[in-house]
């Protein structure tokens, strides 16, 4: 390999080696489940089998599963975690994320919201000297809900209240959208079908609920919409 060519190859594998580390530095990875205190107790026992990553705009629990009937003992109380019309959405054996960690054979991957509070220069006028903690995480107000009661994938915060992030807001503000104000609002369900430990034969679907169905389909990377 001559030098040009050295060059040249030195010159794509940083940049492939940034881009990767870029993408890793926006998570902080749990070696077990990360989830609520608020959520149902019988998920307790798992926390150990997961893995949780925390981005500045959401949380991902993924939980893996390696028997059956663990699984379909603890899918109730994982169905009762997500947030009313929001979508389940059912993805191939095996999936992993953002080409992070191991991929997930079979089980479930639940993309949340944040809890909690935070205080950011965005949020309050240039001139303020107080700080007020702004509130995130459910309960959402009522008024970012649809008609049905859905809620939306992200809200902004905006003019001193939460608003749905739409792709009109989007398009309306461009590059002006301050990250740190957007966040995930509704808690999905992803469930990685293997037709064994996960058998969609063999337990209940719920009503009422979009079912996408990604397993026959290329999967893109976490869409904003």
């Amino acid at each position: 390999m001559n030098m040009l060519k050295k060059l040249r190859f030195f010159i794509v594998a940083s940049v492939v080696l940034c881009a990767v580390f870029s993408v890793y530095a926006l998570y902080e990875i749990t070696n077990e489940g990360a989830w609520p205190k608020n959520w149902p107790k019988e998920l307790e026992p798992l926390r150990k089998q997961s893995r949780s990553l925390v981005h500045t705009q959401y949380a991902i629990h993924e939980i893996p599963f390696t028997s059956r009937a663990e699984f379909e003992a603890a899918w109730p109380h994982i169905l009762a975690v997500k947030s009313s019309k929001a979508p389940l959405i059912l993805l191939s054996s095996p999936n992993k994320y953002r080409n992070m960690g191991e991929p997930i054979k079979a089980g479930v991957r639940i993309p949340s919201p944040l809890t909690g509070t935070i205080a950011t220069p965005h949020v309050y006028p240039p001139d303020s000297e107080s700080v007020i903690p702004l509130k995130i995480g459910p309960p959402w107000p009522d008024h970012i809900k649809s008609e049905s009661g859905g809620l939306p994938k992200y809200v902004v915060y905006e003019n001193g209240k939460w608003a749905p992030y739409t792709e009109k807001w989007a398009k309306e503000y461009g590059s002006t959208v301050k990250v740190v104000n957007i966040r995930r609002a509704r808690i999905d369900i992803e469930l990685v079908v293997d037709g064994d430990i996960v058998d969609l034969n063999r337990i209940p679907l719920p009503l009422d609920t979009p079912i996408i169905d990604k397993r026959f389909r290329d999967v893109k990377i976490d869409p904003m919409f």
